[in-house]
C-alpha cells in the first residue's frame, strides 16, 4: 500500500515538475515571438515607399549634441531633403522640442539645415515643443490642413510613429532613414519596449 502511494506522490511530483517546466518555456518563448514579430513589422514598414506629391511632410525630430545633428537626425533630414527636393510642393514640418545638452530645438536645427539647403522659408513649418514621438504628431497635426502626410524618420521607428500618425488621424506615408550602426541595436531593443508603451499609453 505505501509503496503504491509513494509512486503516486512520485508521479504527482513529476507532473508538477513537468507543468512548471512548461510554464518556464512559455514564458520564455513570448517575449522572444513578440521580438521577431515586431522586428518583422518594423522592417515591413520601413520598406514602404512614400508616394509623390505629398501635400505635407513630417520630420521628426532626434537629438542634438549641442548645435549639431546627431546622425539619426542628419539621416532624417537627408532622406527629407531628397523628397523635398523632388516635390517642390511639398510642405514639411520640422517636429522637436529642446532636450538637455542640446543648444536650441530640434525643429531650429532642422530648420537651418532645410534653408541652407535650398528649402523656401515658407514651405517650412516650426513645431518646436514637442518632447516625445506622440507628441510630435499630435502637435504638428494642427498645422496641417489635410490629413495626409509623408512620415520621415529612421527604420526602426517608423511602425510606432505611424502607428501614432494613424491615432491622430493622419494618413501616413512612410519615408525611412536609415539608423546609424554604431546604435543600432540600442535602439531597435529599446523600440521593442516603447511600441508596448505606445500602444497602451499614447
Amino acid at each position: 500500500m505505501w509503496q503504491t502511494e509513494r509512486v503516486r506522490v512520485s508521479e504527482k511530483r513529476k507532473s508538477m515538475r513537468k507543468r512548471a517546466l512548461t510554464l518556464i518555456g512559455v514564458l520564455l518563448l513570448l517575449p522572444i515571438c513578440y521580438v521577431v514579430g515586431a522586428h518583422a513589422a518594423i522592417m515591413y514598414t520601413a520598406r514602404q515607399q512614400p508616394q509623390p506629391g505629398s501635400e505635407y511632410m513630417i520630420i521628426l525630430g532626434a537629438a542634438l549634441w549641442g548645435d549639431k545633428m546627431s546622425p539619426s537626425l542628419q539621416y532624417r533630414m537627408d532622406a527629407g531633403l531628397a523628397y523635398l527636393k523632388h516635390n517642390p510642393h511639398t510642405k514639411v514640418i520640422v517636429s522637436g522640442g529642446q532636450g538637455v545638452n542640446e543648444d536650441f530645438s530640434e525643429a531650429v536645427a532642422m530648420q537651418k539645415f532645410l534653408l541652407a539647403n535650398g528649402i523656401a522659408a515658407q514651405r517650412i513649418l516650426v513645431e518646436d515643443k514637442a518632447r516625445s514621438t506622440a507628441e510630435n504628431i499630435r502637435f504638428s497635426r494642427p498645422l496641417m490642413t489635410s490629413d495626409q502626410a509623408v512620415l520621415v524618420t529612421n527604420d526602426f521607428h517608423t511602425l510606432r510613429a505611424k502607428l501614432l500618425a494613424e491615432r491622430a488621424g493622419i494618413k501616413a506615408q512612410i519615408l525611412a532613414a536609415p539608423t546609424p550602426d554604431s546604435v543600432k541595436v540600442k535602439l531597435f531593443v529599446r523600440e521593442y519596449v516603447a511600441l508596448i508603451k505606445s500602444w497602451w499609453f499614447d
